[in-house]
């Protein structure tokens, strides 16, 4: 079942001339918006849901050597700098010109970097380093997954417990802390680890992601025709698992408001497809992508003296 194929099942729901695709109607509104926002709410709550082998990815970070850049617009005491901040340096150690102890770059608008100490400075502008010990995530991942190793070793990395275990160990062995961060409006997840690096380096690991973002491109070509995109659940379980919890969530948008249609079959259907879905949670639970045959076990009086079985 492809996504399109999916979302005209929802809009049977709906009066007659809300159900094509691409939307003809006029007199009432076009419900593939919230079709599709009923479709990536299903997917948000099945990637958080779901057994990791449904979501698991393969992920790295890259942590550059250190880097200088000219920056200007200090003064003493603020908290902002101007420069040409390369967008990776979001939540990294940077050391500007005059002050002694490094600062940090919490997030980056334009050319402006806002830090997370005052600039203990009389010092202008200057050559600013860039130490790089936080790196900003994918955006589609949830959770990081231990182990995390160097690139190609066998190496790994502790994790710390918080931001305060982590600047405990500081001079031991490295280790790596998770945190969630804000920078140009959106929340990411940032790696960051007790010290920076002197070199680049990669880090790899499993990560728990998002399935995908989906789009009206993905339910219908400039024709109008079905571009065939498939939809990204376990073992393509796409009528038992994810329709079942679109359709559920889809009872709730302004689009389902069909007075053309008798009250209580509407609330049949409604009490039967949250049914639907609550079943549809528990199947994706109980789904393993590798399994142990069943033990069989046999009585002792079928055994022989020499443990063969006697029938």
């Amino acid at each position: 079942m492809t996504l399109r194929q999916a979302i005209n099942a929802m809009l049977r729901y709906l009066r007659p001339e809300q159900q094509t695709i691409p939307f003809t109607g006029t007199l009432y509104p076009d419900p593939l918006p919230d079709a599709l926002d009923a479709c990536n709410a299903a997917l948000q709550q099945l990637a958080a849901l779901s057994p990791l082998f449904a979501v698991k990815q393969q992920r790295s970070a890259y942590f550059r050597a250190p880097s200088t850049l000219a920056v200007s617009g200090l003064t003493h005491g603020g908290t902002t700098a101007t420069g040409s901040f390369p967008a990776w340096s979001a939540g990294c150690w940077v050391q500007l010109p005059g002050d002694s102890a490094m600062n940090r770059i919490l997030s980056l608008s334009g050319t402006t970097a806002t830090l997370q100490f005052p600039h203990l400075s009389t010092d202008t502008s200057g050559t600013a380093t860039i130490n790089v010990d936080t790196v900003e995530l994918d955006a589609d991942i949830i959770t990081v997954l231990d182990p995390v190793r160097y690139r190609g070793s066998l190496r790994k990395l502790l994790a710390a417990n918080s931001r305060e275990d982590l600047s405990a160990h500081a001079c031991n062995e490295p280790r790596y802390f998770i945190e969630s961060a804000q920078n140009n409006g959106q929340v990411r997840l940032r790696m960051m680890l007790s010290g920076y690096v002197l070199a680049d380096t990669v880090f790899e690991f499993q990560a728990r992601t998002a399935l995908r973002t989906l789009t009206t491109a993905d339910v219908k070509n400039e024709d109008g025709s079905d571009p065939g995109t498939p939809v990204p659940v376990p073992a393509a379980f796409v009528e038992s698992i994810f329709l079942p919890v679109a359709t559920d969530l889809f009872f709730s948008k302004p689009s389902f408001t069909n007075y053309d249609t008798p009250g209580p079959h509407n609330e049949d259907a409604q009490n039967l497809v949250r049914e639907q879905a609550k079943t549809a949670l528990t199947l994706l639970e109980q789904m393993r992508p590798q399994g142990s045959k069943p033990v069989s076990l046999v009585p002792e009086w079928c055994l022989s003296a020499k443990g063969r079985m006697d029938w």
